[in-house]
């Protein structure tokens, strides 16, 4: 089995649909930003706030790189901005199949508002999200595999993965 690679911006719903997702499929479920965390020993608001968004992204390379070598057959779930850095493109497409999770502004603000654990948000949250859904308009658009996740349960979207004709085609 290839590695299911969910993206998509923060508040999608990667880790929940990841969580279970990989339940169904009867693999692990593996966090991105928790494995950068568990190595650098310091949360991500932390990480921001001594490395800058350059260092931790630096981080985030490195541990995408090592988790996609490591294991075959999980299910990745990672952060919202590991796409603004072309090298995690490549290494993910190299990797297995990409699943993009969307969802409205609003969704994604109702979603996140209040996580103080998302430093990009720092603000007022409704607007840092639609400023950073501007800006990585487009950045999510690789991925074979779109999914809304608007209105959905959980495991609708899984549902409506795993019956994808791209999920299907990779014989995952």
């Amino acid at each position: 089995m290839r590695h299911v690679i969910l993206i998509g911006f923060m508040g999608t719903g990667k880790t929940t649909v990841g969580e279970a997702l990989a339940r169904r499929l009867g693999c692990r479920q593996v966090d991105l930003d928790e494995c950068v965390v568990e190595q650098a020993g310091r949360s991500i608001p932390d990480l921001f706030e001594t490395e800058g968004e350059e260092g931790f992204r630096l981080r985030e390379t490195q541990v995408l790189r090592e988790l996609v070598q490591r294991v075959d057959g999980q299910v990745l779930t990672t952060g919202g901005g590991v796409v603004t850095q072309p090298r995690n493109i490549e290494i993910m497409q190299a990797s297995g199949i990409v699943v993009a999770l969307f969802a409205r502004p609003e969704t994604i603000v109702e979603r996140v508002r209040g996580d103080a654990n998302r430093p990009l948000l720092a603000g007022d949250v409704e607007e840092r999200v639609r400023k950073l859904l501007q800006e990585r308009e487009g950045l999510y658009d690789f991925a074979p595999i779109h999914i809304q996740t608007d209105g959905k349960t959980v495991q609708e979207v899984v549902e409506e993965i795993i019956a994808h004709p791209a999920f299907v085609a990779t014989s995952v």
